[in-house]
């Protein structure tokens, strides 16, 4: 049995080779470049990556206010925490340095005040707790939605990694890439094609 799983196997990198040296020989609708088989390794990569998904054992918490597009207050045990969303970045609205924010950073901050303001929160950490200014670092529930995909679905924000918090840095790429080729948000009036 072993010998024949071990021949299968072989004959299976073969073909794989063959295929990858060869692409020409393939049929068109199965060329690395065509539609159907970049769909099929999207379809795959997605399966592959986790999916964002609340424990079912956290801790819910009161969302106070949002700061602006991407960080938001939250009473955790009464005290008042500054968050700042994992994996996301929102045009600018309250920095230091006013010629940062932007018109589109003010849209931002009030998309996110009426996505959030009022509601509980599951917060999720990764590697990385806090970041330099002692915001404390999580990925943010409302309900089973992550707040992060719906911003970047809604073109309210783009992708920013932030090392070593990378759990769903590919599964937000794809969204990014959803909304950048479907002309969502800031994706359609071009302020973030301007940025790059």
């Amino acid at each position: 049995m072993k010998k024949l799983i071990a021949v299968l196997l072989v004959l299976i990198v073969l073909a794989l080779a063959v295929l990858y040296f060869f692409p020409s020989r393939l049929p068109k609708e199965l060329h690395p470049a065509s539609y159907r088989v970049r769909q099929w390794v999207e379809t795959v990569e997605h399966k592959i990556w986790p999916e964002p998904e609340p424990s079912p054992d956290a801790l819910s918490y009161e969302v106070i206010c949002a700061i602006d597009g991407d960080t938001i207050l939250v009473s955790i045990f009464g005290v008042e925490t500054t968050v700042r969303l994992i994996g996301v970045d929102a045009p600018e609205s309250v920095h230091r340095d006013a010629e940062k924010n932007t018109p589109e950073g003010e849209l931002a901050s009030f998309w996110m005040k009426r996505f959030i303001e009022g509601k509980r929160v599951t917060l999720e950490y990764d590697e990385e707790l806090k970041d330099q200014y002692g915001r404390t670092l999580a990925y943010v529930y409302t309900g089973n939605i992550m707040v992060q995909d719906t911003l970047l679905a809604a073109g309210m924000a783009r992708t920013m990694t932030m090392e070593p918090n990378t759990r769903y840095q590919h599964h937000f790429e794809l969204l990014e890439k959803q909304a950048r080729e479907g002309g969502s948000g800031f994706w359609g009036t071009g302020f973030f094609t301007r940025e790059e």
